[in-house]
């Protein structure tokens, strides 16, 4: 296994005015039914000195398939992330950039976190964890990827604060791919999609702005994750 690298969090402004929710669809693709987009914002450091893992995969034990099987844990009391101050500006310990998109409406949509890889070599998702506020109440919720992807499982929850905002907090499991389907290249893109109603509940920029991320950069598989009492959710 690699040698263990720093995992450092940092973050930098917001890059650029957000578009308002108003944000007209006439301007964006055709092929999408997108109502409202914000401008990006980046995060992370370019040269991010990931540890990738070796390997078979398919098999357990492998280095590789360090998180393919996940368990359903259990918070004894008030969950710890709802003690936790408020994140309000984007953060990655790996460069990235995200934007937040809404497509269908604000009675029932679909709300994505589009992620760019903007630093200066691939970034490995598995074992990678997402923290972010939305809407309450996600009936749909997956991973996708610009270049071939590996379907990864979740372990994941949501936690409502109580006033029409949850807490999500996601763990990705892949399992059964090799390690080019868990990366995405310089330039490439990520998105992760929540399916509700109530979208508009909750700006778009403040969804972009809560959201962390924490690859795994020491192929330790970021098990501290199970302290929010996640679950394991199949494909």
């Amino acid at each position: 296994m690699k040698k263990t690298a720093k995992a450092a969090w940092s973050a930098t402004g917001v890059a650029g005015l957000a578009l308002s929710a108003a944000f007209v669809a006439s301007s964006l693709p055709a092929s999408a039914n997108v109502v409202a987009v914000t401008s990006p914002v980046s995060a992370g450091p370019a040269a991010h000195g990931q540890q990738y893992p070796d390997g078979p995969s398919s098999v357990d034990g492998s280095p590789l398939e360090r998180c393919r099987r996940g368990a359903d844990y259990v918070v004894p009391g008030r969950n710890p992330v709802l003690d936790e101050p408020l994140n309000t500006g984007f953060k990655s310990n790996v460069g990235l950039s995200v934007k937040v998109q809404l497509e269908g409406g604000t009675f029932y949509g679909s709300r994505k976190l589009i992620f760019t890889n903007t630093g200066g070599a691939p970034v490995h998702t598995d074992c990678l964890v997402l923290k972010f506020r939305a809407p309450s109440g996600s009936v749909d919720h997956h991973y996708r990827a610009s270049v071939q992807y590996g379907h990864p499982q979740q372990d994941y929850v949501e936690v409502p604060r109580g006033n029409g905002e949850s807490h999500y907090v996601i763990r990705f499991g892949f399992h059964d791919v090799p390690l080019a389907d868990r990366n995405v290249p310089v330039g490439q893109t990520w998105t992760y999609e929540l399916a509700g109603s109530n979208q508009g509940s909750m700006s778009l920029e403040a969804t972009r702005d809560s959201v962390e991320v924490l690859a795994d950069m020491n192929v330790g598989g970021n098990n501290w994750v199970s302290q929010y009492g996640t679950k394991r959710l199949g494909n």
